[in-house]
């Protein structure tokens, strides 16, 4: 009887001693991390710990010092963002992020313009499919993103990240200042595109979440390191907050 196991998928980004800095001040120290196609994997750590530096890194919005990422088996670290989100990598930055003067549709062809997909039919159907998942955008094409409420910007940032049909999905803080019923939407849409095969790294704070199915691994980041990297499932609650408040010296 054959018992082998099927080899793991390779890695769809591969993060290999990245350091970020501000200037002169590093914030990110040597980070290493492996993203698996249609894989979760959770950022978590207090505030100034540097998670949003790594993902900025990791997009191309920050310089790095050293180190590599790699998004396909190819090394992108030297390209701008923009070149980032054509090879299939895209970020949902903290705050809810949308051009709040523009209308949803805009915004959204704003997205399909970043691996260039804004053109006749094929961008019709991109909306269409984009509209099915987020109905409420759907209802409301013509409307200035300014005047959506909070969790709508949110699925609009979303969305626009989407757009342009990423192998790999940077998300940060998405459930900031929304509702708990908004929070649950936000990540059951996370968990359909993790089903779908999306390789996605979530920078977020309600650990119990995380750890309640959401995440396949979790990362706990601190003053710029990483201080524990493990599967969910062998992580309580009480370890990844022992892991984000222990005083180090």
């Amino acid at each position: 009887m054959n018992t082998a196991q099927a080899p793991a998928a390779p890695p769809e980004l591969q993060v290999s001693d990245l350091q970020v800095a501000y200037g002169d001040l590093i914030a990110v120290w040597g980070v290493s991390l492996q993203l698996r196609p249609g894989s979760i994997t959770a950022l978590v750590g207090r505030n100034g710990a540097g998670k949003t530096t790594l993902l900025s890194g990791i997009a191309g919005l920050l310089p790095a010092r050293s180190g590599t990422v790699t998004l396909g088996g190819q090394d992108i670290s030297g390209l701008p963002p923009w070149r980032r989100v054509k090879q299939g990598l895209t970020i949902v930055q903290e705050g809810k992020r949308v051009f709040r003067g523009l209308t949803v549709r805009e915004n959204l062809m704003l997205g399909l313009g970043g691996r260039g997909g804004n053109r006749g039919g094929a961008a019709e159907q991109r909306l269409k499919a984009l509209y099915e998942r987020f109905p409420m955008l759907g209802e409301r094409p013509g409307e200035r993103a300014g005047a959506l409420s909070g969790g709508q910007q949110q699925m609009l940032a979303i969305a626009t990240a989407l757009a342009a049909s990423p192998r790999v999905l940077l998300v940060d803080e998405p459930s900031s200042g929304l509702a708990p019923v908004v929070v649950d939407r936000v990540f059951d849409i996370l968990e359909q595109l993790k089903s779908e095969g999306l390789a996605i790294l979530l920078v977020e704070q309600l650990v119990e979440e995380v750890l309640g199915g959401i995440a396949d691994d979790v990362i706990v980041l601190d003053r710029g390191r990483v201080t524990l990297h493990d599967l969910a499932g062998n992580l309580s609650t009480e370890a990844v907050a022992d892991s984000i408040y222990a005083t180090r010296l």
